[in-house]
């Protein structure tokens, strides 16, 4: 979707900015996709990694038995895709396997956000479900939440343009589409836009996502 939370994302570039820094660094990306918009705010040589083969995928394969040697790489990134894991706890603990010494893990992660891709769609982590999940493998250094309160209403008008055509009667999807748009795009751009006042909420009760940043121990 064109300027789907772009407020969301220039937040989430800032920090994998200062995350993924070096030109020389060998990165990971476990659950790329096909339209891997991060990759402009990383620098490093990237390989990709997938369960299905995309313009960008490197290697195809399942998280959960990552094929690649000890020591491999410098850094590790997943972008929405640990909650499709069947065990993230193992997930973590193969990706520390890969990491070089000191190597970091970086983990983008929804909270408040619709159930996708169901039926694979199975986690949602808070703050303190991910320090235990790292908590054996890693050492946290941040863990940044991303959207507030005020993002709520961009969400739940994101949820409106990409939920009405699914439930509407086959025939008729793509003219549901196109009057989903007509009626909430506009709005759901200006809720991104008041999304800005997130720098008020205080609490990290009511995060969007998360950004996990973490150093192999």
């Amino acid at each position: 979707m064109k300027g789907e939370f772009f407020i969301i994302k220039r937040r989430i570039g800032k920090y994998l900015r200062e995350t993924f820094t070096s030109i020389n660094d060998k990165i990971l990306d476990i659950g790329s996709g096909s339209n891997p918009y991060y990759h402009r705010f990383m620098e490093g040589r990237i390989t990709c990694f997938d369960t299905k083969n995309a313009d960008k995928t490197h290697v195809i394969g399942d998280a959960d038995f990552l094929p690649f040697k000890k020591d491999s790489f410098d850094k590790i990134i997943a972008v929405n895709s640990l909650y499709y894991f069947k065990n993230p706890f193992k997930f973590i603990e193969n990706a520390a396997k890969i990491l070089k010494k000191n190597g970091k893990l970086a983990i983008i992660t929804p909270f408040f956000y619709p159930i996708h891709d169901a039926p694979i769609d199975k986690y949602r982590f808070t703050e303190f479900g991910l320090r235990e999940l790292m908590s054996n493998n890693f050492k946290i250094e941040n863990i940044y939440a991303i959207g507030g309160i005020f993002n709520f209403p961009a969400i739940i008008l994101h949820s409106i343009l990409k939920g009405l055509p699914l439930i509407a009667p086959k025939p008729i999807r793509k003219i549901t589409k196109l009057v989903s748009y007509g009626i909430f795009y506009i709005p759901y751009i200006l809720a991104q836009l008041a999304s800005i006042l997130d720098v008020l909420d205080r609490t990290r009760r009511f995060p969007t996502y998360y950004i996990t940043v973490a150093k192999k121990k």
